[in-house]
């Protein structure tokens, strides 16, 4: 009898996994970094076609966001570089629902509750 939802994903399988994800994090800070820099550009415009100009010119706590966004991507970085690092090989690791929502293989959330929390609900 099989006890509930369990995958299973080799060490080195696992650690590649682990790996990309940091890259992905560490990417996207980059990219909030970039954003957050044309946001406070000395030649933002209310007329740019760029919209991180805009919402810098309009709304400065936009910044801080995007300073929030990086900083949550680098913890997320260090956190998968640290468990790559640490994941001993040779072994096979069973992952459930939970292992899967933490290492970001599954979304913890469905695509209609990540869009309600964006934009609400607008019926």
């Amino acid at each position: 009898m099989i006890e509930g939802f369990r995958i299973e994903m080799a060490a080195q399988e696992l650690i590649g996994y682990l790996g990309d994800r940091a890259e992905h994090h560490r990417d996207a800070a980059i990219e909030c970094d970039r954003r957050r820099a044309r946001a406070t550009s000395s030649t933002s415009r209310l007329d740019s076609a760029d919209p991180d100009e805009q919402l810098g010119a309009l709304w400065p706590a936009w910044v801080g966001e995007l300073d929030e966004y990086a900083a949550e991507h680098r913890r997320r970085e260090a956190a998968f570089v640290f468990l790559r690092d640490h994941v001993p090989v040779h072994e096979v690791y069973r992952l459930d629902w939970s292992d899967m929502r933490f290492l970001e293989i599954w979304p913890a959330r469905g695509l209609k509750q990540e869009r309600d929390a964006v934009f609400g609900d607008q019926r």
